[in-house]
């Protein structure tokens, strides 16, 4: 399995926080996002990630460079990284022929979660907070029985459980293989501004894909500088007590 991280864009609501750096290398507890979720992935038996890279190449390629961090890491350019996250997807398409985990690069949580997804029984599984307060903002994963039905931002009504994506999905080679062709299309007509979640209706409609819930496991998304100061506040001190 290897781990896709995306971690290509600019990040602008935070980019005088970050004093110009991706937020991706922003420090909670001495230690970057990045660097957390790639030793996060080691000790839950990852052995290779590829980092994709574009505002702030350089820097994230120092810092990947830096490790050891437990796992192989490479870096894959996204020269269009202005545009959609889609294209950071794309930019590791030749990855999407065997199994692999798409993550957001930007989300702070506990190496217990990560290995919750790595060792799912499902073989096509995202993580699902259903303990979130829903302000409309949020990527709603939205399900029936044991199969995630829908993303939607903000959710939708008619469905027996909806929570939060925390931003990371496990796909098995055959799935992957229909994100890549769905991307493909995508691409080729031209929705190049779109986010990647975009396509993730679309593969659920050909593809099962199962959930493992999170209700209060301490994570959270890093978007705005109150984002920081709660992770430092509230969040770090659930991982490292």
């Amino acid at each position: 399995m290897t781990a896709i991280l995306l971690a290509a864009g600019v990040g602008k609501r935070l980019l005088g926080f970050s004093n110009g750096r991706p937020k991706c290398l922003i420090e909670v507890g001495g230690k970057s996002l990045l660097v957390r979720l790639l030793e996060g992935l080691a000790a839950a038996g990852v052995r290779e990630a590829a980092v994709v890279v574009g505002f702030g190449e350089d820097a994230v390629r120092a810092a990947v460079g830096a490790g050891p961090h437990g796992i192989r890491v490479r870096c894959l350019s996204n020269p269009r990284f202005r545009e959609g996250a889609i294209l950071s997807l794309w930019t590791a398409r030749e990855l999407l022929d065997g199994p692999v985990l798409v993550m957001d690069a930007d989300v702070l949580c506990p190496p217990a979660m990560i290995a919750r997804l790595v060792r799912s029984p499902h073989r096509n599984c995202f993580l699902l907070d259903a303990s979130v307060e829903v302000t409309g903002e949020e990527q709603m994963l939205l399900v029936r029985g044991e199969r995630v039905l829908d993303i939607v931002r903000g959710g939708a009504p008619g469905y027996e459980l909806a929570g939060e994506s925390v931003g990371f999905l496990r796909l098995a080679a055959g799935a992957a293989r229909v994100l890549r062709e769905l991307l493909e299309l995508r691409v080729a007509a031209g929705h190049t501004a779109i986010e990647h979640e975009e396509v993730y209706p679309e593969l659920l409609e050909r593809v099962v894909v199962g959930f493992e819930r999170v209700d209060g496991m301490p994570w959270t998304e890093i978007d705005f500088p109150e984002d920081v100061a709660r992770a430092e506040r509230e969040v770090l001190p659930r991982i490292e007590p």
